[in-house]
């Protein structure tokens, strides 16, 4: 088939180069985000998706909202169908009716659960045991349409967002081969999505503050689901403090009880912090404008009385 790819993010990457390097189908061009300033230094910077495709020569349009004018780049190409992973903007009527057979769309939850953007973060945020890939026809509703196909997957216990993903993104280029094969041979029939839709969407800096009047279980789960992106953080004498591992820890007496929430602890050499429920050991961290470190170098190094809120 002639394929149009939208996609903007690394793991869209992974899927992108399936379909130019191995599946069987033609690559006519790549639908991703305008370039956008990134970092502290805010450069301007290609999405991951741009780079590759300008890498191996593919024809490349950039555009956050999909217009009259890119309709018609678009359409020009004549695309059997249009392949959708992260790119981050929902697509008209005039637009899902270009290709012959649509767009599809790879979307890292078990739909109807987890429709947004950040389906991945939240499942681990929310502590859910299991996710998966579901592969839909696109509409006009924000993850909405019906499934061609559909994969449970268990959530690891360690497993942070971007390990999650990572898998999940290779899972979903087998589920491609077969879903595109169907489309191609006229044998695809989506079924509707059954069940209580819930919601995900972006994460704020916000949301990933850590508060320490929550358990040490939440915690864990939102330190997880908050790596890499946006990355769990508290205060730190004022300045900001990433958490980028850690895990509740239940196998200590009960002497840190009277201590107050966010108190540092070394105990047996853990680190541990007090929360509201049990005590959270911190395995990873990066203090302001330092590397990241293990939390007992940075322990080490700090003062005696380390609180963080």
């Amino acid at each position: 088939m002639r394929i149009v790819f939208a996609g903007t993010t690394p793991n869209a990457v992974t899927v992108l180069r399936y379909l130019v390097e191995t599946a069987k189908h033609e690559v006519l061009a790549v639908l991703t985000r305008e370039d956008a300033r990134v970092g502290r230094k805010q450069t301007i910077a290609s999405s991951a998706v741009a780079e590759y495709a300008q890498r191996v020569g593919l024809e490349l349009i950039r555009a956050n909202r999909v217009d009259q004018s890119v309709d018609q780049q678009i359409a020009a190409l004549r695309p059997d169908l249009g392949v959708v992973v992260a790119y981050g903007a929902l697509l008209k009527k005039p637009t899902l009716d270009i290709p012959k057979h649509g767009w599809i769309n790879v979307h890292f939850s078990l739909l109807p659960n987890l429709r947004g953007a950040a389906p991945v973060q939240h499942a681990l945020i929310s502590g859910q045991r299991e996710t998966g890939v579901t592969i839909f026809q696109l509409d006009q509703g924000m993850d909405t349409g019906p499934i061609h196909s559909q994969v449970q997957s268990l959530i690891e216990p360690d497993e942070t967002a971007g390990d999650l993903l990572t898998r999940l993104t290779n899972i979903s280029i087998t589920m491609l081969d077969e879903c595109l094969a169907r489309i191609d041979a006229g044998i695809a029939e989506p079924s509707a999505q059954d069940g209580e839709p819930t919601l995900a969407p972006k994460l704020s800096r916000t949301e990933a503050r850590v508060d320490f009047s929550r358990s040490a279980l939440e915690l864990e789960n939102l330190v997880r689901g908050c790596n890499p992106e946006p990355m769990a953080w508290a205060a730190l004498n004022g300045e900001p403090f990433r958490i980028l591992a850690a895990r509740a820890f239940a196998n200590i007496s009960d002497n840190l009880d009277d201590l107050a929430l966010g108190t540092v602890s070394a105990v047996d050499g853990l680190i541990l912090v007090q929360t509201g429920q049990g005590l959270l050991q911190l395995l990873e961290v990066q203090p302001a404008s330092k590397r990241v470190m293990s939390a007992s170098d940075w322990y080490r190094g700090s003062s005696q009385g380390v609180k963080l809120s």
